[in-house]
């Protein structure tokens, strides 16, 4: 019986090693990841938005994004942030890093971020999504939320009844 309670304590002294030690490399990992994806949208962002056009996103967007939609509907998107004005400060973002381990997709590196920006008509923020294909950041994502589209929206005149 006590042989029996010795390997018992071994095992589970391992798997206490093994799991502190997994533990602590995916914590290391995942910090250098979050400043990495940081910095990527950090750099990428005001890119994006100080051309707010199609070909400019593209430049970093996945096949997912590129593909989420018909080019005509990214040149009506991007020609209604227009009404936005001028890209005037990126305000910095926050966020953070996320991995995933999944029998379809196998290990998947995301990143969600919300930046703060400011535009000539108003405030906005600007969701970002990315993934992490090899040893390059794209884009899957990327929203533009402003009160200043709506506003604009409902601020013109309303067209005459029939």
């Amino acid at each position: 019986m006590k042989r029996f309670l010795i390997i018992l304590g071994s095992i589970f002294a391992v798997l206490i090693v093994a799991g502190v030690t997994g533990f602590s490399i995916l914590v290391v990992e995942g910090t250098s990841l979050d400043r990495e994806s940081k910095a990527y949208i950090d750099d990428v962002t005001p890119k994006i938005l100080a051309d707010l056009n199609q070909d400019t996103l593209f430049l970093y967007a996945s096949n997912e994004l590129k593909n989420s939609a018909a080019p005509g509907d990214f040149e009506k998107i991007f020609n209604w942030f227009e009404k936005l004005g001028r890209f005037v400060e990126y305000k910095g973002s926050k966020g953070q890093c996320n991995i995933s381990i999944t029998a379809q997709n196998g290990k998947q590196i995301t990143a969600y971020y919300e930046a703060q920006v400011e535009f000539e008509n108003g405030p906005a923020t600007v969701a970002v999504t990315t993934i992490k294909k090899a040893d390059t950041w794209q884009l899957i994502g990327f929203k533009i939320i402003s009160m200043a589209l709506v506003n604009q929206e409902f601020s013109r005149p309303l067209p005459e009844q029939i």
